[in-house]
């Protein structure tokens, strides 16, 4: 059972004859009627035209746009919900999946509203004037990850909402005819760290220089299995990266790959895409460095390269759950920085 809201102070400046009425209509008592929805939806947005509400879901900060979400952590949303004429915005009902263990609204409560039965219910009671709005912003907590549930996406939706207007002194319950939902979360027991950082400038026996180094980290074991590299010849720059399979060397091992040959001409881009033969394991806690080397032609050589593009990026989480390309093009948002190599003869 729900804990009643908190008090909602009521000295605002309206008439007294809509302070009474609006008044009267939070009694428990107060009948409440199924409003049929005239409605517009666009994008991640629903207009209400006949209570002139227009409620969207936001992604300004600190809203936390859809990524991976590691065990243990919360996510950020955003509820804007703006009327063109004077209600009282009543309620409104949230449904998520069970792998969201509960939310909060600290401007309406201070404590989580759990989802016990699927759906989560927040009473408002927030006078909305013609043009203003109400910005409610929600955190979520998540279950804890599990080889089940890691991997899964999840995101709440607003379904329904019951709003008061001086016009009939009603309570008005809106079943909204699409959801609006939130950014949809992708939950792991844990992240990669990625960062691409310049090389020492070290040669092999066979002339192949070192033109980037990729530092691997986390708290918790983590697979690297394919790392997708994009290789830029700088312009005003003669210098290029002969065709070729790339070497990989962690400390003084060389690594088995199994990567396509990538050929950067001159003022230009190349792509790749390293396989690892044998997955590499990030032991926990540890900080491993990849130092990857190339043939280099050119008297003046200046290459970027960067992880690109994230479609081919596929890692396995702590629990071995296999992290594919097409969840980390649309999940994965860490910073990853670049690498810049320079070579003059």
């Amino acid at each position: 059972m729900k804990l009643p809201p908190s008090t909602t102070n009521l000295a605002v400046a309206f008439s007294c004859l809509l302070l009474f009425l609006f008044s009267a209509s939070c009694k428990k008592n107060t009948a409440i009627t199924s409003t049929r929805v005239n409605s517009t939806i666009t994008g991640d947005s629903i207009v209400i035209k006949n209570a002139g509400i227009t409620i969207k879901t936001g992604i300004l900060p600190p809203v936390t746009q859809k990524t991976f979400i590691p065990n243990g952590d919360s996510s950020v949303a955003e509820f804007q919900v703006i009327a063109s004429k004077l209600i009282l915005l009543r309620r409104m009902d949230f449904s998520a999946p069970s792998l969201i263990l509960s939310s909060r609204i600290s401007s309406i409560y201070d404590y989580k509203i759990h989802n016990d039965t699927g759906v989560m219910t927040y009473f408002i009671d927030r006078y909305l004037q013609p043009g203003s709005g109400a910005d409610l912003i929600m955190d979520i907590f998540y279950k804890n990850i599990n080889k089940i549930n890691s991997g899964s996406v999840a995101q709440v939706s607003l379904t329904g909402i019951s709003y008061v207007t001086s016009e009939d002194n009603m309570e008005h319950y809106i079943s909204l005819p699409r959801p609006v939902k939130t950014e949809p979360m992708c939950l792991v027991r844990n992240k990669p760290g990625i960062m691409f950082q310049n090389p020492s400038g070290a040669v092999l026996e066979n002339g192949f220089r070192e033109i980037m180094q990729v530092k691997l980290t986390g708290d918790l074991k983590w697979t690297l299995v394919n790392l997708p590299l994009s290789i830029s010849a700088s312009h005003d720059y003669n210098g290029a990266v002969s065709k070729c399979k790339l070497i990989v060397k962690n400390k003084n091992e060389i690594l088995e790959t199994e990567s396509d040959s990538v050929y950067v001409p001159s003022e230009s881009t190349g792509n790749t895409v390293i396989h690892f033969s044998k997955a590499f394991q990030h032991a926990a806690g540890d900080t491993e460095t990849l130092k990857i080397y190339a043939p280099v032609s050119g008297t003046l050589v200046s290459l970027i390269s960067t992880m690109n593009p994230y479609k081919a990026l596929v890692w396995k989480d702590a629990l071995g759950t296999k992290i594919n390309g097409q969840q980390n093009d649309r999940f994965f948002k860490e910073i990853t920085n670049f690498s810049s190599f320079y070579y003059q003869e």
